[in-house]
């Protein structure tokens, strides 16, 4: 079944941005970068970001998170871990109940979401980083777009979400590879019922994260400072401003990371209740302490 097991693909990245997007990486813009004798902020050497991608479309609520990926940078084994949790995760959301994960976000923003996955998971989260539709689209714009192929499936409900986004000038008339501006980027990391539904949904938006990494491999230390200043604009963070000083002036010391994907939850330590995916938490949290800590 398509993206239904624990990935693990591994791959050298040169020069791996100091900010990480997400969003959908998308969100690269916040996350901190190992330097020579590899402190991270605070002395750490494991620093966890949360990249959130929501739905919000105005200022009526904050909308679903239907993107979330702890992004763990470990500069022990230096690798680069990034977690998807679906959407519809069973979880305990601190002064709200029993709900499906991405109620979090939409219930107390950020911080909420943040809180939950700390206490759901004995995550230690050390900052967040969140874009919309309209901020991600500027985000795979001012990277230059990416690469993807499509299917004829997939091509269907990415027009349908390009004519929700009033992009109909960006139509795709098929399937096939192509270079994806910033709303078509969007609407195919949204395709959720094409495939194996969410299961594969936050497979293609780790595969826009992997696009956006490969195709800054080859930036120069300037290029890739000044786009981080760029995308600082365009992300709503909660990185101090003394961190966000060393992240910039530490864009010239990157190193080439290993790239690890994972997924919660995983296939074998999880059921299905009342439309939640319900993990087995005790070997689910050891499994993915083990993934991010080593």
């Amino acid at each position: 079944m398509t993206d239904t097991k624990e990935i693990h693909k591994a791959s050298h990245i040169k020069k791996v941005a100091a900010v990480l997007l997400l969003v959908f990486s998308m969100w690269m813009a916040a996350v901190p970068v190992m330097a020579e004798e590899s402190i991270l902020p605070d002395g750490k050497a494991v620093y966890n970001i949360l990249l959130i991608g929501s739905d919000h479309r105005d200022d009526s609520w904050n909308g679903n998170s239907d993107v979330m990926i702890l992004a763990t940078l470990n500069s022990e084994t230096g690798k680069l871990v990034l977690t998807s949790f679906m959407r519809d995760l069973y979880a305990e959301i601190p002064g709200y109940g029993t709900h499906k994960l991405n109620y979090a976000y939409a219930a107390g923003g950020a911080g909420t979401l943040v809180e939950t996955l700390e206490d759901n998971y004995d995550l230690d989260i050390d900052s967040y980083a969140v874009v919309d539709f309209d901020s991600m689209a500027d985000i795979v714009d001012t990277v230059g777009g990416v690469d993807m192929t499509i299917s004829d499936a997939e091509c269907e409900v990415l027009n349908g979400y390009l004519n929700s986004m009033n992009a109909q000038e960006d139509y795709l008339p098929g399937g096939g590879s192509y270079h994806l501006n910033g709303n078509q980027a969007v609407a195919y990391m949204r395709i959720r019922y094409v495939g194996n539904n969410d299961y594969q949904r936050t497979q293609r938006q780790r595969d826009v994260m992997k696009e956006i990494f490969s195709g800054m491999q080859n930036l120069s230390a300037s290029d890739l400072t000044a786009l981080a200043e760029t995308l600082l604009t365009k992300i709503d963070h909660n990185v101090g401003p003394l961190q966000m000083v060393k992240l910039i002036s530490s864009v010239k010391d990157l190193v080439g990371y290993e790239l690890v994907e994972n997924r919660i939850p995983y296939d074998d330590l999880y059921y299905s209740q009342n439309e939640m995916l319900v993990p087995d938490f005790e070997q689910t949290i050891a499994r993915l302490h083990q993934t991010l800590y080593e």
